[in-house]
């Protein structure tokens, strides 16, 4: 495998690991509708990520696997975390989770974003312009889930930690 085919991995690898973490904080936060939706949503978006990286992998010699989810055990866990959200409701301790679930899923967000970057590099580097274009336009998806969370977690934290 080329180099690039190890960026490659290492990005669908982070897409993926993205995907997960919207989902798990979309079902730990049902109790919460503008973040449990979006976060689904840009699971979806996240999953549709990897599976272009997964078109283009074949250009640079990796083959690149949809990751293996055994339909039985997530939709159960799912189900745990979003009955579990249910029951935790409004109290305090909910509000300092979906903030530490904020954080997370920033980091990871900006994890992904500066693999786009190297990529992006790379695709200069290799004047491959519809790789470049590819990544470009996958980034900026990345950037903009990155903004919801910051712009998420302006709105939540005065809320959770001096109104509530």
């Amino acid at each position: 495998m080329n180099k690039v085919g190890a960026v490659l991995r290492e990005l669908h690898e982070a897409e993926v690991e993205l995907a997960q973490s919207f989902r798990a904080v979309a079902e730990r936060q049902a109790t919460d509708h503008g973040t449990h939706y979006t976060c689904r949503t840009l699971s979806a978006q996240c999953d549709e990520h990897a599976e272009r990286l997964r078109a283009l992998g074949g250009h640079y010699g990796v083959v690149l696997h949809p990751p293996k989810r055994p339909a039985v055990l997530t939709s159960a866990v799912d189900a745990l975390r979003h009955k579990s959200s249910e029951l935790a409701g409004r109290r305090p301790e909910s509000g300092l989770l979906l903030l530490r679930d904020l954080r997370e899923l920033y980091l990871k967000a900006q994890g992904v974003g500066l693999h786009w970057i190297v990529l992006g590099q790379a695709a200069l580097a290799l004047r491959d312009h519809d790789l470049l274009s590819e990544v470009s336009a996958l980034h900026e998806e990345t950037v903009t889930q990155a903004k919801w969370i910051t712009t998420r977690i302006k709105e939540a934290a005065p809320q959770i930690l001096v109104a509530g």
